[in-house]
């Protein structure tokens, strides 16, 4: 692939999500960026943002054909487990045949599929996941996300799956995992951090800043995505306690048995990320590094300008 330029398009589906808004405003001053949402507006600077339902698979082809992108990145998703637990037909919809769908017409114009995958595809019995391993989802969203990577593999020649776990400053009045961890500590309310659970987080920013080297250097395949450094959903809590300099006795031992979920969670979904490592000059944050950027993004304005763009 010749080399991007401003002038090259970007398509991001999942504009209004965690992932899909830091990546539309980090991309905006770099390349011509057109971002997609569905039921909630926003508006991001730099970017030009198409309202469309990408399960209206003839629409959802009719406006890429007209954008013609270099590269089209998938970050739109059902994420919610326990909902794609109760509604499986639904879960499969948005995150399996939107993607075959968008694999299609990715096929069909020559362009790049970025598809933003997760570590659920893992029963998590293990952990250290390397993208040797064999994936065996428990729950419906892993189904279905593993699903969406099949087809990519074999409907596109250029293509990129990511699998990953992040968090960040969400554009919407909805929390990722560190959002809803600090609101609590914040407001001072016991809550229970499992320790029987272990990942490695990420914080979408620093994702971002991977997937635009992906961008540019054309990195093709399978790649684990994620912190360098596993923990314990316990220990996440800690350690943004710690961050932020609030009461981390309010943080309480707990475990997911005891909670009565609707999808069943893996226990160990720790992902190795030594070949993407060996590829990238970004560096992958750890679980302290990730959330002292995750502080100073809040502090020098970012999360402000970010929510400002959800504003109607």
């Amino acid at each position: 692939m010749r080399e991007l330029t401003k002038k090259d398009t970007i398509l991001i589906t999942g504009g209004s999500g965690l992932l899909g808004s830091n990546l539309a405003v980090f991309l905006g001053d770099k390349f011509n960026v057109y971002f997609l949402y569905n039921k909630n507006f926003v508006k991001l600077p730099n970017c030009e943002g198409i309202k469309i339902d990408l399960t209206n698979f003839e629409e959802t082809k009719k406006l890429i054909l007209k954008v013609k992108p270099k590269i089209i990145i998938h970050c739109a998703a059902l994420t919610n487990v326990d909902y794609c637990e109760e509604k499986p037909h639904e879960a499969e919809l948005i995150n399996s045949q939107t993607t075959k769908n968008l694999a299609e017409i990715s096929k069909q114009i020559n362009s790049k599929l970025i598809y933003i995958s997760t570590d659920s595809v893992f029963d998590g019995e293990k952990g250290d996941y390397s993208e040797e391993d064999k994936p065996n989802p428990i729950n419906v969203y892993g189904k279905t996300k593993l699903n969406g990577e099949n087809y990519v593999k074999s409907i596109c020649k250029n293509y990129t799956i990511i699998r990953t776990n992040i968090y960040g400053w969400n554009i919407r009045d909805k929390f990722s995992l560190a959002e809803w961890i600090l609101n609590k500590l914040k407001k001072n309310e016991t809550f229970f951090g499992f320790e029987d659970i272990q990942f490695t987080p990420l914080l979408v920013n620093n994702l971002g800043r991977i997937i635009f080297e992906i961008c540019i250097k054309d990195i093709k395949g399978l790649y684990h995505i994620a912190g360098p450094e596993k923990c314990s959903k316990f220990d996440f809590a800690k350690i943004i306690a710690e961050v932020f300099c609030l009461n981390k006795d309010v943080i309480k031992l707990g475990n997911s048995d005891l909670v009565n979920f609707k999808a069943p969670r893996p226990k160990n979904i720790s992902l190795d990320t030594e070949k993407i490592q060996n590829i990238l000059k970004t560096n992958l944050f750890g679980v302290r590094r990730g959330l002292e950027e995750f502080k100073f993004l809040n502090e020098k304005g970012f999360v402000k300008m970010l929510k400002k763009g959800a504003e109607i």
